[in-house]
């Protein structure tokens, strides 16, 4: 199996890489990603989006219908549907059949949890045609799946590391390709000794599932424990193993599981309709659908959203310009903005640079 027989690489890009790409240099969205609800069961204290059982449900089944049109009439191909847990919404199949209908492809990032329950897993199957389905298992150790997942002052339901795994066992029966499943892990230092690895590798040898690596973030995480925080070193170490056991001969750029092809292709709403460059990064900047449409905001701040200048190489930020892998990459926009305070500053988490090296004049 190849990379294109398969809608992601890396956990996110599609398996039109080609189509993608021109999608960037056209500076058209590939992938709108909505934030369907805020509600997730699995207390997952590093949450960007502090997701609980009792969060908001997001927008009005109408309002998402709307956006879907909008993403139809731009020629948009991908809905990624986000959460907290996007299985959690009462109307959620409605939803990803309404998409299908539109021609769009769906993608759900789920905690896996839902997925235990046979009849949803069947559904999720269905909607996701052509798309991929995304769960979040970090561990196996249940001491540490309490301290990950318990929210303030309780300890997280170590129940759910069955589930999930019983979740994945089921939507691989329905007739899911392991090659389009993924499983998430944020990373953090109570993982960084074996435990993410032992994750990495089991996904991998159990079901032929891929993993998507993703950092915490103290600036934005519900548990500001600057401890979870891991060093480059240990970033590194965790992007290297991942590389080796899922993408030996198509390592990553960096601490990301995407290219500059996906990231400046994708835009998100949030669960309170906020329009965002991505769902990580959570900014009032670009102005909300529930005040005005869509593709209007769209059209009015499509420059910085998209990142367009960046096309240009010479406008990257850092040691990018001089980077050999500038071709693909332009660090992630998420830690440029919580850490530097600027979604176009340098990726202060990567540790990949490799300097361009200069042809000899003879």
């Amino acid at each position: 199996m190849t990379k294109e027989d398969v809608p992601l690489a890396h956990a996110g890009m599609a398996s039109e890489f080609k189509l993608q790409e021109e999608y960037y240099n056209e500076g058209k969205i590939y992938i709108l990603q909505i934030e369907s609800t805020l509600r997730c069961q699995q207390l997952c204290d590093y949450c960007y989006a502090r997701s609980t059982p009792f969060s908001s449900h997001g927008m009005s089944s109408v309002k998402i219908k709307e956006l879907l049109d909008v993403a139809e009439r731009l020629d948009i191909r991908m809905i990624d549907w986000l959460g907290g847990d996007p299985l959690i919404r009462e109307d959620w199949f409605e939803l990803c059949k309404y998409a299908s209908e539109l021609g769009l492809i769906n993608n759900i990032w789920t905690s896996g949890i839902p997925l235990s329950d046979e009849k949803i897993a069947k559904k999720v199957v269905e909607v996701t045609q052509n798309g991929f389905i995304s769960t979040h298992l970090d561990t196996f150790n249940k001491d540490l799946y309490k301290l990950l997942h318990g929210g303030e002052n309780c300890d997280g339901d170590v129940q759910n590391i069955e589930l999930i795994l019983k979740g994945i066992k089921n939507t691989l029966y329905y007739g899911k390709d392991p090659g389009a499943m993924v499983n998430c892990i944020t990373y953090t230092t109570p993982l960084a000794n074996k435990e993410a690895k032992n994750m990495i590798s089991y996904m991998q040898d159990e079901f032929g599932i891929k993993t998507c690596l993703t950092l915490f973030n103290p600036v934005i995480h519900r548990n500001i424990n600057p401890s979870w925080e891991p060093t480059l070193n240990q970033i590194k170490d965790a992007f290297t193993y991942r590389d080796n056991i899922n993408y030996p001969d198509d390592p990553s750029c960096g601490p990301m599981d995407v290219s500059k092809f996906y990231c400046g292709t994708v835009i998100c709403v949030s669960a309170e309709g906020w329009l965002t460059p991505c769902s990580v990064i959570r900014t009032q900047e670009f102005g909300n659908v529930n005040e005005e449409k869509l593709d209007l905001l769209i059209e009015r701040n499509k420059k910085r959203l998209l990142f367009l200048d960046f096309r240009n190489l010479s406008k990257l930020p850092g040691n990018c310009p001089r980077c050999a892998n500038n071709t693909f990459c332009f660090g992630c926009r998420s830690s440029a903005y919580y850490y530097e305070g600027d979604i176009l500053a340098a990726d202060p988490k990567c540790y990949q640079f490799k300097n361009k090296k200069l042809k000899k004049i003879r």
